[in-house]
């Protein structure tokens, strides 16, 4: 009989179901949307950045805010794709 190999604790390994089970059909595209959505966002978010600081430099600091504003947005739209991400699909009943 073969030997479960230790851990770095020095107990047997015992494996986690989360991880050794392969994920679900159709999961590896959503999370590779998932991550394209996302550089896109911070692609987005730099780019306000970058109009913020010339308009504010140009010296219409007043209309910064609106940027703000619309990066706050994007920003709560990563969260809102981070949190969909962390859900469990439902199964069949």
């Amino acid at each position: 009989m073969a030997r479960r190999p230790l851990s770095i604790f020095g107990d047997q390994y015992q494996p986690d179901v989360d991880v050794d089970r392969p994920p679900t059909p159709g999961r590896q595209a959503l999370l590779t949307a998932a991550l394209v959505i996302g550089l896109v966002l911070m692609g987005v978010q730099l780019w306000l950045l970058t109009v913020a600081l010339d308009m504010y430099l140009g010296g219409q600091g007043g209309r910064v805010w609106l940027l703000a504003v619309v990066s706050g947005v994007v920003f709560l739209g990563g969260l809102l794709a981070l949190w969909l991400l962390g859900r469990r699909p439902r199964t069949g009943r």
